[in-house]
């Protein structure tokens, strides 16, 4: 997946200052022997991100220079797209007929029509607005990915309201704080299960004398299947406060666990929504830019969840731009995997839809057949799902006659070679788009001003001298990557299924499943936000000699990134690691209810917001590379690793390394206030089960996976004495979602996990020298 009530994420974007033009020694295809070195800031103009209050102060003008003039900015998507309202209303115009929505795995296996999906929100939103439901209201919809999800999403919107996300499989203790905790006015809800659950939870709460977080309801709508029995014997309260009455339950009024409010099916809603249309008693309501659209609860691990507050022009700013990264055409099909609650989902669902585009509904259990049944051009998903179809594909491999996994295994690691000496050849690395270190260091000592780095001529002879050499590399693998093509490549192409691109986001994306994908000829996008941010901050891109593996791409048109000192929160020059503050137009509009926090977030002023994660612009001038101006992830700043020697360690690129292992599913690394590190590992359960490993001892197998993690630690390019791991703890419980180890997309959640597993932790840290 941080702000303060206001209009903040709409100011306008300064230009950047004026550069200077550098001097061009006669030198090695005029290369710079000397450039300045900029200050770490990304500025992407955008022609029309102004939304909202139109008082609302543009921000200040920019003082320090652009890093880099990327590419013009892209055409936003239609400039009727204002609020997401419009989004429905416009492709019901345009697209009508168009298959927009397909959902096979649920009840009917219902398929829409941008007219019909235009139609049923409009029904819905009227049914919603029978049950009491008014303009600037909140409701809580508290579901998993579907259909209906997306048609209640449109339906609250259009009442002028805004919608509370959850998935419903989360605690019901924290759904009932989101419910109270927002205000809610009403609950659509999964089906009978999930309400069960919840109310349940209300009803403990009741006996306990703390109150009913569910009484003020209005409504309660059950999106699949029909209400529980003792739910459906609820109806409207003789008061009055579930609305205009107009829709029935067709039973006495009751209680029901402290709450006195109709309880109804969708298609009861949808039908009273269908008739109050007809006869003329609703129409949509009039809602702006700046109006509130979803408020999006976070995980939640360090205390209650916060309430993330997004505008339609948050949301619509999302719309407009990620055409700069992705092309959709009308008719592309798109995989929707993902928790419609999560904002990275839930935006690209949004922005795919506005293009035209078909949504087939899936889940991670079914993924692997509906890739063959409903073949996509693009696939969103987060970095384990790519994992674990890597994995798949390896266990295939060595299942194989052994002579064909031998060859296939050797074209693979041939495969990635070519694509990694091919990325040095182009002046595509990032390992190579760094100044030499004694200058980074001297700059260092100077300060976050603009300072210039000197390139002796043995050093750009040297840098240049590697490029060759990588093209020479290059052109010897070449035969072997086409035989690859031929006989390995295309087979696994037709079992992925994917036919265009793969977006990645919300985690890192390991580094040999950059080499895999990038090998097999399968555009991967990784991006970069948070649902702070609406979420897309940066992304690759799909254009040739922007898609930077190693990196998290360019900015979206419009939003400035700044890597400053993570204590002095001072600009840092390009190529030094800081934290990254971003500022923009998907910059939300504050925490709900939450002011303290929301000053935290914006700690640096300037509307700049602080991400908490670290990481370094490629600078300018660096010869033989053409990364400038992207950005590369290093980790979370509340992660860092403070060892007893005072040195700092980043857990997520060792973590990320050592998750190449077949035989390893999970790595989280420890050792605050220690000499030494140490590691919490999950085996990929399935892998060792095929594997000779699977007759180990717990003793031999730890031993065999220190292994791994000590060579595939050491091979990192960035590899330094103190990131040795001198011990692991196995675990063989799986992580999950559903206990709370993992988060919803899927990421190692730390707090949960050394709660969960305090004692192997204490001992695996008393194992550590301190």
């Amino acid at each position: 997946m941080r702000c303060q009530l206001s209009q903040r994420s709409n100011c306008a974007h300064a230009r950047p200052a004026r550069r200077a033009t550098p001097q061009r020694p006669a030198l090695l295809g005029h290369r710079p022997l000397s450039s300045p070195l900029r200050i770490a800031q990304i500025d992407r103009p955008a022609d029309v991100e102004r939304h909202g209050d139109p008082s609302q102060p543009a921000a200040s003008a920019v003082t320090t220079s652009e890093l880099e003039r990327l590419i013009a900015t892209a055409s936003p998507v239609e400039g009727d797209v204002q609020t997401l309202n419009d989004i429905w209303r416009r492709n019901a115009m345009a697209h009508g007929d168009m298959l927009a929505l397909r959902d096979p795995h649920h009840e009917g296996s219902p398929e829409m029509t941008f007219r019909q999906l235009h139609g049923a929100m409009q029904d819905l939103a009227a049914g919603l607005a029978e049950l009491g439901l008014q303009p600037k209201d909140r409701v809580a919809l508290f579901s998993e990915n579907s259909s209906r999800w997306l048609v209640a999403d449109g339906a609250v919107m259009a009442a002028g309201a805004a919608d509370v996300v959850r998935g419903a499989t989360a605690p019901p203790e924290e759904l009932l704080f989101i419910a109270q905790h927002s205000g809610a006015a009403g609950l659509v809800v999964q089906d009978a299960a999930a309400l069960g659950r919840l109310l349940a939870a209300a009803e403990a709460h009741e006996r306990a004398q703390e109150g009913n977080p569910l009484h003020d309801l209005r409504f309660i709508v059950v999106l699949w299947g029909e209400p529980p029995a003792p739910a459906a014997a609820a109806a409207a309260s003789p008061s009055g406060n579930s609305g205009s009455g107009n829709v029935s339950t067709g039973s006495s009024s009751s209680s029901n666990g402290g709450l006195r409010c109709p309880v109804l099916s969708y298609s009861q809603v949808l039908g009273a929504g269908a008739e109050a249309r007809a006869s003329g008693r609703w129409q949509p309501a009039a809602v702006s830019p700046g109006d509130l659209a979803t408020l999006v609860y976070t995980s939640g691990t360090t205390g209650h969840p916060k309430g993330v507050m997004l505008t339609h022009a948050n949301l619509c700013y999302q719309v407009r731009n990620l055409t700069h990264f992705l092309q959709v055409r009308p008719g592309d099909r798109v995989l929707s995997l993902l928790p419609p609650w999560h904002i990275y989902e839930r935006t690209c669902s949004y922005f795919v839809l506005s293009s035209g585009g078909q949504q087939v509904y899936t889940n991670i259990r079914r993924l692997r057949d509906d890739l063959v049944a409903h073949p996509p051009d693009h696939l969103v998903c987060v970095p384990l799902v790519l994992d674990t179809l890597h994995t798949r594909v390896m266990q295939k491999i060595r299942a194989g006659p052994p002579h064909r996994a031998a060859i296939a295994t050797a074209l693979l690691a041939a495969g990635a070679a070519y694509v990694r000496a091919r990325r040095v050849a182009q002046g595509l690395s990032v390992r190579h788009a760094l100044p030499p270190k004694k200058d980074a260091a001297a700059a260092a000592e100077e300060g976050p001003v603009e300072q210039g780095v000197s390139w002796s001529p043995v050093e750009v002879a040297r840098r240049w001298a590697v490029r060759l050499g990588a093209a020479l590399l290059t052109a010897l693998l070449a035969p072997l990557q086409a035989l690859a093509s031929l006989l390995v490549y295309r087979k696994i192409r037709e079992g992925l299924g994917v036919r265009r691109t793969v977006i990645s986001g919300g985690g890192s994306l390991a580094a040999h499943l950059d080499d895999f994908y990038e090998a097999l000829g399968l555009e991967v996008l990784n991006g970069w936000g948070l649902s702070e941010t609406s979420p897309v901050l940066a992304c690759r891109r799909a254009v040739e000699g922007q898609n930077i593996r190693g990196s998290v791409g360019v900015p979206t048109p419009g939003t400035q990134l700044r890597v400053v000192d993570p204590d002095s929160l001072q600009p840092l020059p390009a190529g030094r690691q800081g934290l990254v503050l971003a500022r923009g137009p998907g910059v939300m509009a504050g925490y709900w209810r939450d002011e303290a926090a929301s000053a935290r977030a914006f700690r640096a002023g300037g509307g700049w917001f602080d991400t908490g994660d670290l990481g370094w612009v490629a600078p300018e001038g660096v010869p033989g590379s053409r990364c400038a101006g992207h950005l590369v992830l290093t980790g979370r700043a509340k992660d860092t690793l403070v060892l007893s020697s005072g040195k700092n360690v980043e857990p997520q690129p060792i973590e990320d390394a050592v998750a190449a292992s077949p035989l390893i599913k999970f790595v989280v690394l420890v050792g605050q206030d220690k000499r030494e590190l140490g590691a919490l590992v999950w085996p990929d359960e399935d892998a060792l089960a095929a594997a000779p490993e699977a007759a180990l001892g717990p003793a031999a197998l730890e031993d065999r996976l220190l292994a791994e993690v000590t060579r595939l630690n050491a091979a990192r390019p960035d590899y330094h004495p103190f990131d040795h791991v001198a011990h692991i703890a196995v675990l063989r419980t799986p992580l999950s979602p559903d206990d709370g180890t993992l988060t919803r997309t899927l990421k190692p959640r730390r707090p949960e996990i050394a709660k969960r597993y305090e004692r192997e932790l204490t001992q695996l840290l008393g194992r550590l020298r301190g």
